[in-house]
């Protein structure tokens, strides 16, 4: 793989991503705990998962409204009311997915799909000309921020090859360092506190 994409992104950017994951996460995790009764119900069993997206999708917008964010916030909107958030650079679009594992695509939707051929550059990077260096055409390249796992969360920007069967490059999120550190562990349960409420508040009707 072509380790000229690590710089597609600044340290600065690359920890507001782990945040954005670290802090969804952990949010959904301790509600899991906390609201066990009502996310026990077998009527939950499909939607638990949905829950865990959203609640990152959440802390991605609420982390947007902070000063010196990092990156372009916008939302794309749907059919039926749907939308999710979207992160831009002048070389990158970044959209949050779920996966069961760093190396697996998230379920393929149409506009994944389509957004994937942004990637067609990266593509012939590796089978023609390691030289260039990102991006090749006037459109940013398409990257997936995804996580998941089970005991530990994972966090990687997936580049899905044109059509959207592979996976070109990946680059991996380093996670945040909490212990020993005083100050960002109050960061972090603050936001952590902060998409709770939020989501108690509101989130539960937008992830029907």
């Amino acid at each position: 793989m072509a380790t000229c994409f690590s710089d597609l992104f600044t340290a600065r950017q690359l920890v507001t991503l782990a945040s954005i994951v670290q802090v969804g996460d952990a949010a959904y995790r301790d509600l899991m705990e906390t609201q066990r009764p009502m996310f026990a119900h077998p009527y939950f069993a499909d939607t638990r998962g949905r829950i865990r997206t959203k609640l990152v999708q959440m802390q991605c917008e609420i982390e947007s409204h902070e000063p010196n964010f990092p990156f372009e916030f916008a939302q794309r909107n749907f059919e039926y009311n749907q939308c999710i958030p979207e992160l831009r650079t002048k070389d990158v679009i970044l959209h949050i997915a779920r996966s069961t594992a760093p190396d697996c695509l998230p379920y393929e939707s149409k506009y994944k799909l389509r957004l994937s051929n942004n990637n067609f550059g990266l593509q012939r990077q590796m089978v023609i000309d390691t030289d260039f260096q990102p991006p090749y055409a006037e459109a940013p390249f398409y990257g997936l921020l995804v996580f998941g796992g089970r005991e530990d969360t994972f966090a990687v920007v997936q580049f899905p090859e044109p059509g959207y069967e592979n996976i070109a490059e990946i680059i991996t999120i380093p996670q945040m360092a909490l212990v020993g550190i005083p100050e960002e562990t109050v960061v972090f349960e603050r936001k952590k506190a902060a998409l709770k409420k939020e989501f108690l508040a509101r989130g539960l009707e937008e992830a029907k």
